[in-house]
């Protein structure tokens, strides 16, 4: 009995810990299927996101807890094979693909008889479609479907074929797959996603009733929030395309009032201030776009509604100002909007336009006020002259010596007695002098703007009115812009006026082609400018947009040409028209390119003369691409690196230029200057403080017989004062006296 009894609890025993060890392995496995399905669930509230963090540490734990299963057990226990597809499911989430098709691999030779077989065929057509193998990765999703009779692994199956075909724009053949898709039984959020793509492809197909009524459908399915705000935004765009505008209005105001969508507001803003648009409401769409970009809301729907925006002020409004800045508003608000690049090259090719147009605005007024104004023009070299002086003077005051302070003392009395004569320039625009003039009498709008232009304000805009002064901002009262005074003559600005008006007509045939604007604004050109420089150039560009097939003139083409033949023969432009003729010889290749290549350079020269650097640089690159053993190319590569230096401030690129010009142009005497330019400093000297008794003129003058020595004799002395007009400082009173009699000569 006792025997019996002890048998009894040695089986008990044993029984316990068999039973204590299954369940410890199937605790295992079932926390595992816990970690994956949390990590799933995951992904699908989120799907938009590309990086999911919480979801693959739920991945991470998946694979270490199948691997302690298959380490404790070995890979020949009953839920090895389950464990190892959980291993590569894992793996492909957490985008380890390498890992993920070993593993799938593997488990295919070791499991040939696992009822998990055709579930590793989804997965390995999935991970075949990654690598871009579509035949191949077709193939084992075909595989899958035929080998299987599990609706969730047929159903995800053909979403992985249908897939393929939408993002290959195949949409017919998606929306087939997709119907298949939807006949196999499967959880609701997948149900929900599948009749969502299959919406998609019929709205992609413009079949807009059927995308309707399929939309309609995903509801049913309680879909995540990403896919039922999807569903809810393209529903409204499908009855918007068949111009049922009230009804999308009516689901995208409906959405604004759902706190769910907080995070979706400035794109279904958006999209009403465009149904706005399409409505002929313009202004209300606008007020919209405007309403939605000062939001700030670093969001897709923000760029989109001030790329709208812009687009509009661009091509209906042609509102240039506006334009630019809300293009360049693109990419501060939101950096990862799909059209940041194209908003930014728009941005960039409308600030050049603007530029040059402003100019000609600015130059035009200023050379008409300058020609018939003579208030305005005394009044604006008075100030011209006041600022050279004021210029002097901050240079002497910077200097120790004492023949230093006596000029500058002269030049302060210089100063004092031209503001007795005229009015200081800064007063013009800070005090009503013209009341002092006239008792109460204030000045006229136009006197005050007459005031005004003087100062040339940020980017061209007027100096603000004092109540614009007076407002305060967030911080206290606005602080004044700077203000620059215009210092060019009537003749440069002339000069100016020209060139932005030719590199204006240029800059419609080259970088927008459009040949109509073009052609109108070299005609304006021709007509102010009969003969300068630029003129053959400009007949030689409405020759050119004549013979074009779009705009092809046959009359107006001859004229152009036989006009720039007998005006201006020498030209080369008119030697091309020539050589076309057959009218004379064809030059050799070499003389052509050194021909080419200097007409380049003075192009290049006019549009660096202009402030036109980007231009400048691209045209003075071709040059340098010709001959690298041309003169010009090497006084091109140079011109490029004086830019980068002083002009655009660019000290490494000027640094690189210099490099290449020293390294690959053989011209010695650009060679030389480029290696002084890239040569390390030379060690600081002590400074040499000059003799206090040399004026500065003495100093500055190449002329050493100027300089007098402590060993001067008195007859040298007067020889040299003579020869100078400057006196040799004995008496310092003497010499102020003089300075004053010279400055009033």
């Amino acid at each position: 009995m006792i025997r019996k009894k002890n048998l009894k609890i040695i089986l008990l025993v044993i029984l316990s810990f068999l039973f204590g060890v299954r369940c410890a392995y199937y605790n295992i496995l079932f926390n595992a299927q816990k970690e994956y399905k949390d990590g799933i669930k995951i992904i699908q509230r989120e799907p938009e996101k590309k990086k999911h963090p919480q979801a693959n540490k739920h991945f991470e734990q998946t694979i270490e807890k199948c691997w302690k299963l298959i380490e404790l057990y070995s890979d020949k226990s009953k839920y090895a094979d389950d464990a190892l597809l959980y291993i590569v499911k894992s793996e492909f989430n957490l985008r380890k693909y390498a890992q993920s098709r070993l593993h799938v691999n593997q488990f295919l030779n070791k499991y040939p008889d696992s009822k998990l077989v055709p579930e590793a065929y989804l997965w390995k057509g999935k991970l075949l479609l990654v690598e871009d193998k579509i035949d191949e990765g077709k193939e084992y999703l075909n595989r899958c479907i035929t080998a299987t009779k599990d609706s969730k692994i047929r159903a995800q199956a053909y979403y992985e074929l249908g897939n393929l075909f939408f993002k290959n724009e195949e949409y017919e053949q998606a929306s087939k797959i997709f119907e298949k898709a939807l006949h196999e039984k499967t959880d609701k959020q997948y149900a929900a996603f599948i009749q969502f793509y299959l919406a998609e492809s019929y709205f992609q197909q413009k079949k807009y009733k059927e995308a309707i009524k399929k939309y309609k459908k995903v509801e049913k399915f309680s879909p995540s929030l990403d896919i039922e705000y999807r569903t809810k935004f393209n529903l409204a765009k499908c009855y918007t395309s068949i111009e049922k505008y009230d009804e999308a209005l009516k689901i995208l105001r409906k959405m604004l009032t759902a706190p769910r969508f907080k995070n979706f507001v400035s794109m279904i803003k958006t999209e009403i201030a465009t149904i706005h648009d399409l409505q002929g409401k313009l202004d209300e769409a606008i007020d919209q776009y405007r309403e939605i970009v000062r939001e700030r809301k670093p969001q897709e729907g923000t760029a989109l509604a001030s790329f709208d925006l812009a687009k509009i002020y661009e091509t209906r409004l042609q509102n240039v100002d506006s334009a630019v800045y809300y293009y360049g508003q693109v990419k501060k608000i939101y950096t990862k909007f799909d059209s940041v690049e194209k908003a930014e090259q728009k941005h960039t090719f409308l600030s050049e336009m603007k530029k040059i147009r402003d100019a000609i605005r600015k130059d035009t007024r200023l050379a008409y006020r300058l020609e018939n104004e003579p208030r305005f023009r005394d009044s604006l070299y008075t100030a011209q002259l006041e600022d050279s002086l004021q210029q002097e003077l901050k240079k002497l005051t910077q200097r120790s010596d004492t023949t230093s302070s006596q000029l500058a003392d002269s030049l302060k009395s210089a100063l004092d007695s031209l503001n007795l004569g005229f009015a200081d320039s800064s007063k013009i625009t800070q005090k009503d002098t013209t009341a002092e003039k006239t008792g109460d009498k204030q000045p006229t709008g136009d006197e005050l703007d007459f005031r005004n232009s003087l100062l040339v304000g940020e980017e061209g805009k007027p100096p603000k009115t004092q109540e614009e002064k007076k407002k305060k901002g967030k911080k206290g009262e606005e602080q004044p812009k700077v203000k620059t005074l215009e210092k060019r003559k009537l003749p440069q600005i002339k000069e100016d006026l020209k060139n932005n008006r030719y590199h204006f007509a240029e800059f419609f045939l080259l970088q927008v082609q459009n040949y109509d604007s073009a052609s109108y604004y070299y005609n304006q050109f021709l007509n102010a400018y009969h003969d300068s420089l630029l003129t053959p150039k400009a007949l030689y560009s409405l020759y050119f947009i004549y013979s074009s097939q779009a705009h092809f003139d046959s009359l107006k083409r001859d004229s152009i040409a036989n006009l720039l033949i007998r005006k201006h023969p020498e030209s080369p432009f008119a030697k091309v028209i020539l050589k076309d003729r057959g009218m004379i010889q064809e030059q050799q290749g070499t003389d052509s390119l050194e021909t080419l290549a200097h007409q380049l350079y003075l192009q290049a020269e006019k549009l660096r003369e202009a402030n036109h650097s980007d231009s400048a640089l691209t045209i003075l690159r071709k040059i340098t691409e010709l001959d690298t053993t041309s003169k010009w190319a090497a006084k091109a590569q140079f011109a490029r690196a004086w830019i980068y230096e002083h002009q655009l401030r660019d000290t490494a690129k000027a640094i690189e230029a210099y490099k290449l010009l020293q390294g690959k142009f053989k011209v010695p005497e650009f060679a030389s200057v480029a290696a002084k330019k890239i040569a390390p400093p030379p060690k600081e000297k002590p400074p040499v403080h000059p003799d206090s008794t040399l004026s500065p003129e003495i100093l500055a003058s190449d002329d050493t017989s100027r300089i007098v020595t402590a060993a001067t004799t008195d007859t040298t002395k007067q020889i040299v004062a003579e020869k100078s007009e400057f006196p040799i400082i004995t008496d310092m009173k003497a010499y102020i006296r003089w300075r004053l009699n010279r400055l009033k000569r």
